[in-house]
């Protein structure tokens, strides 16, 4: 009988020992938990560059090394992370990324338009002030981007007039990477608004038009966008 309550309340301990251990080794961090954030804004271009325009017929050829000037376009991103703490995460994040080509010289563009789709792995660091709800943040991505070129009888000027242009949309998939920084407010202790800077570079896209006889590449130096992030961040712990 002795045997058999010193068995149970050696069990019992074993038991009481092993959720103790437990708890210890899953103790949360403070901040740690999954989270989304999203961004938008206005995007600043850097003046761009045409690398070549050439194919469809031997003769078809346009000047090289062109400046491209683009108007004010706009970012919309979002993405989804995990925070390990109140200090460090990580995210897979994609967006869109649009703006309209201004002016190329010896070309005509009517208007046509490039896009982004970055497909980014992201790490931040925050660095919450105490006793405040401010967190000033910054951080950096690398992955890929889909570029997309929206073209609207986009032609040389040196191929006579309604001969050969190109229309419709082609795209390309690019290196990207990305840096930022900002500040975050905190409006309750799991939801945050805040504005950012973003810088954005890609590498050089060719879009290929199908022809009659070889394709029509268009190439491009990528972009590089400096933009306005409105942001919100929600935690989920």
């Amino acid at each position: 009988m002795e045997n058999k309550k010193l068995i149970s309340v050696t069990v019992l301990l074993f038991c009481f020992g092993i959720g103790v251990a437990k708890a210890q080794y899953w103790y949360w961090p403070e901040g740690a938990g999954p989270y989304f954030r999203a961004g938008l804004g206005p995007s600043f271009y850097q003046t761009g560059t045409l690398r070549g325009y050439s194919g469809a017929s031997p003769f078809v050829s346009g000047a090289q090394n062109q400046p491209v000037s683009y108007d004010t376009g706009f970012s919309a991103n979002a993405a989804l992370g995990y925070a390990f703490n109140r200090y460090f995460g990580i995210d897979f994040g994609s967006g869109y990324m649009w703006t309209r080509i201004n002016n190329i010289p010896n070309y005509t563009v009517n208007g046509s338009t490039i896009g982004q789709v970055p497909l980014l792995a992201n790490a931040t660091l925050s660095l919450p002030i105490p006793h405040t709800n401010i967190i000033p943040y910054l951080g950096g991505g690398a992955g890929g981007a889909i570029s997309i070129l929206d073209a609207h009888g986009f032609q040389a000027q040196t191929t006579p007039a309604n001969t050969i242009f190109v229309d419709g949309e082609e795209s390309d998939t690019v290196f990207a990477c990305q840096a930022f920084a900002g500040v975050r407010f905190m409006l309750t202790p799991t939801f945050s608004l805040g504005a950012g800077y973003q810088y954005f570079a890609t590498g050089n896209p060719t879009f290929s038009y199908p022809g009659p006889g070889p394709n029509l590449d268009i190439g491009f130096k990528g972009v590089r966008t400096h933009t306005v992030l409105f942001t919100l961040q929600a935690a989920f712990w």
